[in-house]
Formats: C-alpha cells, sequence, structure tokens
C-alpha cells in the first residue's frame, strides 16, 4: 500500500471526533482492514469476493422474460493475490448454471504488464508502465476524502462503514454486527461483493504464471490505451 493512503488514513484518525460508547470509531475497521489485513506490504494478501446478481435489475420485463433460466442471473467473482510487490486480480463471471462466461487476469511481473483470458486461450503483454500496478487497498485511496460514517444495515444485520467521495458517491464495508469480522463491501448491501476468502497464503506459481505456451497473442486494445493514457500523464 503506498505512503499516499497511510497518510490519508492517518490524517483521518485525527480528524475523528472523541470516542463515544460505541464499539468502535466510524471508519476503524475498515482503516485497520485496509492499513493491516489486507496491506500486502505487511504480508501476502489472497482474496476472494463474488456477487450474483438477478438480471431482473438490469433488463426490462420484457428482456428479462426472454432469457432462458441460466441468463437470468449471473454471480461475478475477483480473486486478489498479492505478494512480492505483484498484484494480481483475476476475474470470472457465471451464468445461472455455472458455466463460465468470462475468465481473465492481469498483472505486472518483470517489467510486463500481463493481459491472460484462459477461456479463449489468449493473452497480450506489454511494457509496464508506472501507475498501471495497485494493490486492492490502492484502488481504495479515492474513497478516504471526507470523514466516514457508519451505521448498521437492517437487511442483512451488518454493521457498516460508510465511505465518501467528494462528489457524493459512497462505498460500504460490512462487518459481522459488534465485531471487525469483515463480510464484505459494495455501493449498497443488495450490491455488495461477499468474502468468500482471505488468507495470507498466496500461490505464487499459479496466480503470477506467465501465458503458457499454447495461448496465442492477441492485442487488447483497452489495456494498450489505458497504458498509452498513463505513458503521458508521465
Amino acid at each position: 500500500m503506498r505512503k499516499s493512503l497511510f497518510t490519508v488514513i492517518a490524517a483521518m484518525v485525527m480528524s475523528m471526533a472523541c470516542a463515544c460508547a460505541l464499539a468502535y470509531n466510524p471508519g476503524e475497521r475498515t482503516m485497520h482492514l485496509l492499513g493491516q489485513t489486507l496491506n500486502s506490504t505487511k504480508h501476502p494478501v489472497h482474496l476472494v469476493v463474488e456477487k450474483t446478481m438477478d438480471m431482473k435489475d438490469i433488463y426490462k420485463k420484457e428482456a428479462y422474460d426472454a432469457l432462458p433460466e441460466a441468463g437470468k442471473r449471473r454471480t461475478n467473482r475477483a480473486i486478489f493475490d498479492e505478494a512480492n510487490g505483484i498484484y494480481a486480480e483475476r476475474n470470472t463471471t457465471l451464468d445461472g448454471e455455472g458455466k463460465v462466461l468470462s475468465d481473465f487476469t492481469y498483472f505486472c511481473k518483470g517489467g510486463r504488464w500481463y493481459y491472460i483470458n484462459f477461456l479463449d486461450k489468449s493473452y497480450d503483454s506489454i511494457p509496464e508502465v508506472y501507475g498501471v500496478a495497485k494493490s486492492f487497498t490502492d484502488t481504495m485511496t479515492g474513497w478516504f476524502n471526507m470523514t466516514p460514517g457508519m451505521g448498521n444495515d437492517p437487511k442483512t444485520g451488518y454493521d457498516f462503514d460508510r465511505l465518501i467521495k467528494e462528489n457524493g458517491g459512497s462505498l460500504y464495508y460490512f462487518f459481522e454486527k459488534d465485531t471487525d469480522n469483515w463480510k464484505g463491501y459494495g455501493r449498497s448491501a443488495n450490491d455488495m461483493f461477499t468474502v468468500v476468502e482471505l488468507t495470507d497464503v498466496v500461490d505464487e506459481e499459479k496466480a503470477f504464471a506467465t501465458p503458457p505456451e499454447d495461448y496465442t497473442r492477441v492485442p487488447n486494445a483497452q489495456m494498450r490505451n489505458y497504458s498509452n493514457r498513463l505513458f503521458m500523464k508521465k
């Protein structure tokens, strides 16, 4: 986790109101989570989260009714593996019957940025540009612009810390009531990525494996355009 996030967290702690009769202060559990448990500069991090969506929340009724049963639900799973300065994120999408619709990973290793698509056995690899490699906690930096809030979600029973951006956006970190047992995060309880697994053991050989020899190199326009934008900002 970068120094900037430590600085922001420290400033927020100093700006919090005096401790009240609550077990935790607003944001306290999230700051400990990001600064300690998920801080891969202190130890390896293996995190698996997933979210299942009912597609009726996305499609109009006519379109939803026309979907096959397998298409009416979709699960997004993300695996974050972080160790020795390497940050890999693998994203898998499955339909309602468990069929894999997409499965890819990306990470920087040995000065190169890799994108690997396991579904069609393709990959791309370009020189690493500063700023392209980010840990899970690095991606959270933008949510620490204002003093957080806290509360309890009546639907799930979970406590939450509410992180707020200056533009009014909110991100919630959910915890088992009156504990620091992290349950998930999202824009709301209905949009929560649930924690499936969290350990300090990373299978580096598997998580950071470069593309197999039988994979075909296919230029990935999205990653190349993003890399070019970062390069131009240097």
